[in-house]
């Protein structure tokens, strides 16, 4: 992405958040979508911090994810409880309850690879020092 475009989007998720901090102090609570301004702001973040900063974007980027999975699974949590129930619901949050559990299959999935790979390695060292 950009600079320009990072710049962007950090400025409008930044301004997402303040909204969304008026609106929870107007109305006394907060809603799972108000999660998603700050989502914006913490990828724009990671993403103009990723060259000068690694270890800070890394940061920002885990959190950004946790925010989404707890946000997402709120959110859809109840959108399908509204289904099964036989309610009202939203076809967007029954949307981000599916996407929700795509991401964090996908991300549990990198991991096991990963912890396969590390694994592995391990075997080939303690083979080569045991010949």
């Amino acid at each position: 992405m950009s600079r320009r475009i990072s710049q962007g989007a950090l400025v409008v998720g930044s301004i997402g958040v303040l909204i969304n901090i008026v609106d929870a102090i107007g109305s006394g609570h907060l809603e799972p979508h108000d999660a998603f301004a700050a989502l914006v702001a913490l990828g724009a973040g990671g993403e103009l911090l990723k060259e000068r900063r690694p270890s800070t974007a890394r940061a920002l980027y885990a959190v950004a994810s946790v925010l989404l999975v707890v946000a997402g699974s709120i959110t859809g949590r109840r959108a399908w409880a509204s289904l099964w129930a036989g309610g009202d619901y939203d076809w967007l949050d029954l949307a981000l309850g599916v996407l929700v559990v795509f991401y964090v299959a996908v991300g549990a999935g990198q991991l096991l690879a990963r912890l396969s790979r590390r694994a592995s390695k391990c075997r080939r060292t303690v083979d080569e020092f045991s010949e």
